[in-house]
């Protein structure tokens, strides 16, 4: 992913003391969040007016910055603050400088009391420039930002059939879909999977057999057909080609009952090159996994179902459908396609063990969705229970502070969905940021 583009602006009063630090203030602070890997765009001047606010408000438009840093050099007017905030519309972090005479981080106090009542959000950082933590902390805005941005600008498509009847909303959508994408911004396209189909049967026995044989490498054992693995790769081919004739970011395809193993290969052939296509019809872990994907700088995301728990041994047991990347399991040979259904396949994938994971459910309606983050590790996977598990996508998730079947107690409670994305790495301070800025409840185990 392109480095993020903060824009960087110093407010100061011409009334109040410590403007003279302005100059020093704003150079080590553009170095250290140069140095910590952000686009930084400094402001083309000191604001002392609204006049200019609304200018360099113009320049940081023009520049495409996704978010924005905001220092009180001295005590300022809110309404100079209110003007970025509104103007721009992007994240937003506070930076008060640790000088008493100008009650800096009161004047961020005070501003950000008049944003508690209607519910916009923002962070603060308390300090000066060669603070590890606080550029730190800046960084996880400014990616925040960049996140937000692309999965307000994602295009996601939902594929399966849409009926032309309704009760009171939209003919062929459903208002769960417009209240979605109008609160997290994904635009969500319709297509069925007959498309896709259609398409994959123009593509000749040949063409199939050359990108079977690339894909080798991602396949694994192979327990199906011949023929059913052409189709398969078929399938692949036209998905992908739909996918870039559309730009599209994800998927959410339909599958059980009627389409059960159609996509799961292709789901997994895709994952290992950062396309997400999520195998039933999914819509907001599909946002989910692209919201890791991005934090991540790539990889991909295992998406499971809790299948069983236990408290001695202290883990959950994950399973799936298989349709997971072949890249998440110890080694290919570890790697089987499995047939599903007359002309399906699913990749049973035992999940590597990795020392640190973010696990994350999402649920909601009505405009109104809460976001589960949570971290923890994921055990080794021996065969036995591999097969246990139906050969499919199987992982073992120990969280990190409580134990398994309090997890799953905090989830029934809290009405969260069944479905359960993981990434490796901890991103827990990145998406609880992404979760204020977007009007996300957060949901944190205790």
């Amino acid at each position: 992913m392109d480095k993020a583009k903060m824009g960087l602006v110093g407010l100061c009063s011409p009334v109040e003391s410590g403007g003279q630090r302005y100059e020093e203030l704003m150079t080590s602070a553009a170095k250290a969040m140069t140095e910590a890997g952000i686009e930084v765009v400094t402001a083309n001047r000191c604001v002392l007016s609204s006049a200019d606010a609304l200018n360099v408000c113009d320049q940081f438009k023009a520049a495409g910055i996704q978010s924005v840093a905001i220092m009180d050099v001295t005590w300022v007017m809110d309404s100079l603050k209110y003007l970025f905030m509104h103007e721009l519309k992007v994240p937003t972090v506070f930076w008060a400088v640790p000088y008493p005479e100008t009650f800096s981080i009161g004047c961020i106090q005070n501003f950000g009391s008049a944003l508690k009542n209607p519910g916009i959000h923002f962070e603060y950082v308390y300090g000066l420039a060669d603070d590890a933590d606080l550029i730190t902390k800046i960084k996880n805005v400014a990616r925040a930002g960049q996140i937000i941005e692309k999965v307000k600008n994602m295009r996601l498509a939902l594929v399966g059939p849409r009926q032309t009847w309704r009760v009171a909303g939209p003919q062929d959508m459903s208002i769960e879909e417009w209240e979605f994408s109008t609160k997290l911004g994904p635009t969500i396209v319709h297509f069925e999977m007959e498309e896709i189909t259609d398409a994959a049967e123009k593509i000749s026995d040949e063409d199939a057999k050359k990108t079977l044989e690339a894909l080798k490498s991602r396949t694994g054992q192979v327990k199906c057909s011949e023929e059913c693995m052409i189709w398969m790769a078929k399938v692949y081919m036209a998905t992908k080609a739909i996918i870039e004739d559309m730009g599209l970011n994800a998927i959410a395809a339909e599958c059980y009952p009627n389409y059960g193993g159609l996509m799961n290969q292709t789901a997994s052939w895709l994952a290992d090159e950062g396309i997400i296509v999520d195998t039933e019809g999914d819509i907001a872990h599909a946002v989910v996994q692209y919201m890791l994907n991005l934090a991540a700088d790539g990889g991909a995301c295992a998406l499971g179902e809790i299948g069983a728990f236990n408290d001695i041994e202290d883990y959950m047991t994950i399973c799936h459908e298989g349709s997971s990347a072949a890249s998440l399991a110890e080694s290919i040979d570890r790697v089987v396609s499995n047939p599903s259904g007359d002309m399906g396949s699913f990749i049973g994938v035992p999940l590597k063990a990795m020392k640190k994971v973010t696990f994350c459910d999402m649920q909601g309606s009505a405009g109104t969705y809460q976001l589960m983050i949570a971290t923890g590790e994921t055990l080794p996977v021996s065969h036995q229970e591999w097969v246990d598990g139906g050969e499919k996508l199987v992982l073992k998730l120990r969280a990190d502070g409580v134990k398994a079947s309090q997890v799953i107690d905090q989830m029934i409670k809290a009405g969260l969905h069944h479905h359960v994305v993981i990434k490796e790495g901890d991103y827990t301070e990145l998406l609880k940021m992404i979760c204020g800025y977007m009007g996300i409840d957060e949901m944190l185990l205790k």
